[in-house]
C-alpha cells in the first residue's frame, strides 16, 4: 500500500492554489508502470496536476459558472475520492480534503487495474491515503507555520520510505527527530522510536457523546445517539512492552453492550470478538509514545435522554416561552455544567424581558439576540426545572447568517452540559485488571466524561426538520 505522489495547496485569498509541497515517489511510479502496462497515466507536472484538480473540486476562479461534465445531475461523485482527465485517460483514485486553508492531496497505487471503483471501502490502498491525509491536516493545524512544511518535508522523508508509510500518527514526529539524532544498539519500531525512561503510569480517558432531538409533538417525538471513544497515554518503559485491558459495565442491571465498534489496528481483542455480547472485554496492545485512541464505539444504552424537555414559543415580536426540563432519575445529578441556550433567529433584538425561574438564572447575550439559563451543577431535588418569561423584539432587518429553517415558530432550545466521573453507557476499565506484560506496576488514571452535542428540543409550535414517522418516542414526563 504505497503512494504516487503528495500534493498541499494554500487556499487562502493571498497565495491561493500556490503549491506549499509536491513529493513524488519514482519507485512507485514504476511499480504502477509495470503493473499498469498500456494503461498507465502519468503523473502530469505539479502546476497542471494543482490546476485541474481545483477545476475538479470547484475551487477555481470558475467555479461558479456550470460546467457540464462537472456539475450534470447523473454524475458520478465520491469525496474524498475523484477522477481527473489527462489526455483522454482517467487518472484515478485522487484522495483530496479540504480543511481550513490547506487543500491536501494523495494519488495511491492501486494494484490491481481491474478493482471496482465503485466499493471504495475495499480498496485499503485508498484508506491508507485518507488516513496519510488526515495526518498531515492535523498536523498543519496545529504546527507552526514558518517551519511546519520544513518539518513535513522531513517527516514523509522518515515515515514514508520509498513511498510506504510505516507510520501515519503525526504526533510520533518529535519523537522521530529525536530518534535520528541518537545512536542505539537495537531497531526500534517507527511508532515508538525510543525507550520510556521516567515515572511509570497509564492514563485511560472514556469521553461520551450524547445526541438528541426531540419535541413534544404527537406524543412525545425523541431522537438519541450515544457514542464514545477511550483514548491512552502509556508511559511505560521498554519498547515492545504489552498493556491489557478488561472493559466492564459500571451497571449492574445492564451487562456491557456497544455496537460499531472501531478498533485501533494496534489493539487486539482476546475472548469473545463481539463487543455487544455481555462478556468482559480483554484487549491487548502495544501502546505509541504519544496519546491514541484505542476504541470507537456507539451504545444502545441509555434508551431514554438523560435530560427530557418541552419547549414551547408562541408569538411575534411579542412572546412567551415556556421550558421544562427533567433529569433522568438514573443519570447523576452532578454537571460540570449545564446550560440552555434559544437563539432568537430572523428576529430583531430583544427589548423586554420579564421571567420566573424555579432554579438558575436566565440572562441576555450582549447583541440581545439570544437567552442563556444557566442551571448550574445540579438539577433541584425533584429533578424538575421550569422557566417561563415573556419577551418583546425590536423590529430590525434580518441577520444575514440567520438559520433560513428557523423562521417565525421553527425555533429550538439546546442545552450544553458535561459531566465528570460518568457514563452513559456504563463502560468503564478495571483498574485492578490493567496489566503489562513485562511486569511492571504503573499508577492507572482513569478519567470517564459525558458531553452533550446538538442536544436540542424544538418548539411544540413549529415544524421540525427531520421525518416524524422515523423517529422513536419516549415516555412523558411532564402533565
Amino acid at each position: 500500500m504505497s503512494l504516487r505522489c503528495l500534493l498541499v495547496l494554500n487556499l487562502s485569498k493571498e497565495d491561493f492554489g500556490k503549491i506549499l509541497l509536491f513529493r513524488q515517489f519514482p519507485t512507485v511510479e514504476k511499480r504502477c508502470k509495470l503493473a499498469y502496462g498500456s494503461d498507465f497515466v502519468p503523473l502530469p507536472p505539479p502546476t497542471i496536476f494543482a490546476n485541474k484538480l481545483l477545476v475538479r473540486l470547484a475551487l477555481s476562479a470558475d467555479s461558479k459558472q456550470f460546467v457540464e461534465w462537472r456539475d450534470k445531475a447523473d454524475g458520478n461523485m465520491q469525496l474524498p475520492v475523484v477522477e481527473i482527465t489527462m489526455d483522454k485517460k482517467q487518472l484515478w483514485p485522487v484522495v483530496a480534503i479540504t480543511e481550513g486553508y490547506f487543500l491536501v492531496c494523495c494519488i495511491p497505487f492501486v494494484e490491481d487495474k481491474n478493482t471496482d471503483k465503485k466499493n471504495l471501502m475495499k480498496i485499503s490502498a485508498i484508506s491508507v491515503g485518507f488516513s496519510v491525509l488526515l495526518g498531515i491536516l492535523n498536523y498543519l493545524a496545529t504546527a507552526d507555520r514558518l517551519t511546519c512544511l520544513i518539518d513535513l518535508d522531513n517527516y514523509l522523508t522518515l515515515s514514508m520510505p520509498f513511498g510506504t508509510p510505516s507510520d501515519t500518527e503525526f504526533c510520533s514526529f518529535p519523537y522521530l527527530q529525536k530518534y535520528h539524532s541518537q545512536k542505539f544498539s537495537k531497531r526500534q519500531p517507527a511508532w515508538k522510536p525510543f525507550d520510556y525512561k521516567g515515572k511509570q503510569q497509564i492514563y485511560f480517558k472514556i469521553m461520551e457523546i450524547v445526541r438528541s432531538v426531540q419535541s413534544d409533538q404527537s406524543g412525545g417525538i425523541c431522537h438519541l445517539e450515544t457514542f464514545g471513544q477511550i483514548s491512552v497515554k502509556a508511559d511505560i518503559e521498554g519498547t515492545l512492552n504489552d498493556v491489557t485491558v478488561v472493559l466492564i459495565s459500571k451497571d449492574v442491571d445492564h451487562p456491557l453492550s456497544l455496537d460499531s465498534v472501531i478498533i485501533h489496528p494496534c489493539v487486539n481483542v482476546h475472548g469473545p470478538t463481539n463487543i455487544g455480547s455481555g462478556s468482559l472485554k480483554r484487549l491487548r496492545f502495544s501502546p505509541p509514545l504519544h496519546e491514541f485512541v484505542m476504541l470507537q464505539y456507539c451504545s444502545p444504552l441509555p434508551k431514554e435522554p438523560p435530560i427530557q424537555g418541552v419547549f414551547k414559543m408562541l408569538g411575534e415580536n411579542s412572546v412567551e416561552l415556556l421550558i421544562q426540563l427533567k433529569l433522568h432519575e438514573k443519570v447523576k445529578n452532578s454537571f460540570d455544567f449545564c446550560d440552555l441556550i434559544i437563539k432568537f433567529f430572523n428576529k430583531g433584538p430583544v427589548k423586554n424581558m420579564e421571567f420566573n425561574v424555579n432554579h438558575g438564572s436566565p440572562k441576555l447575550s450582549e447583541d440581545k439576540h439570544s437567552l442563556k439559563w444557566i442551571l448550574g451543577s445540579k438539577f433541584p431535588k425533584d429533578l424538575e426545572a421550569v422557566l417561563t418569561a415573556k419577551l418583546e423584539f425590536l423590529d430590525k432587518p434580518i441577520l444575514p447568517n440567520d438559520d433560513p429553517f428557523c423562521v417565525d415558530k421553527n425555533c429550538y432550545a439546546q442545552i450544553n452540559f458535561k459531566q465528570s466521573n460518568s457514563t452513559l453507557s456504563g463502560c468503564s476499565i478495571d483498574p485492578k485488571n490493567v496489566s503489562v506484560s513485562e511486569g511492571s506496576k504503573p499508577k492507572i488514571i482513569i478519567e470517564r466524561s459525558i458531553q452533550s452535542a446538538e442536544y436540542r428540543i424544538w418548539n411544540n409550535y413549529g415544524d421540525v426538520p427531520f421525518p416524524v414517522n422515523i423517529a422513536n418516542k419516549f415516555n412523558k414526563v411532564f402533565t
